[in-house]
């Protein structure tokens, strides 16, 4: 993790000094320290989503615990890409990931949605 925070300190300090000189280069600058960062995190939570996975295909919970996975992969997918966004100075882009994001947690969710109301409705007889 001390990489990491030297990593990231070291982007924010040299970005912060390129912007006041070369205001062009700056943001391809971050951008490469967010590149970085991501190649540690991933090689490094690599080995968790493992774990994760074999526990799900031995689980009466399969199903969910995929959908659960999916939907906070596509969270965190959303939230680096809009921060990217934001950073590169193009909002609009950003919130509209955001938006999109948030649409297809919607739709990794719905099945299971559906599949539980139908659950709930044939327990409490109404179904």
């Amino acid at each position: 993790m001390l990489k990491l925070v030297g990593i990231a300190c070291v982007t924010a300090l040299s970005g912060m000094i390129l912007r006041g000189q070369n205001g062009k280069i700056a943001p391809l600058l971050s951008l490469s320290g967010v590149v970085v960062l991501l190649s540690f995190f991933f090689r490094r939570i690599g080995g968790a989503v493992a774990v994760f996975c074999d526990l799900t295909e031995n689980s009466a919970l399969s199903p969910y615990l995929e959908t659960l996975l999916k939907v906070l992969s596509c969270g965190y997918l959303t939230e680096i890409g809009s921060g990217i966004c934001r950073e590169l100075g193009e909002s609009g882009a950003a919130t509209a990931l955001e938006s999109a994001g948030r649409a297809e947690i919607l739709l990794l969710c719905l099945p299971d949605f559906v599949t539980l109301t139908k659950l709930a409705l044939s327990l409490a007889g109404g179904g």
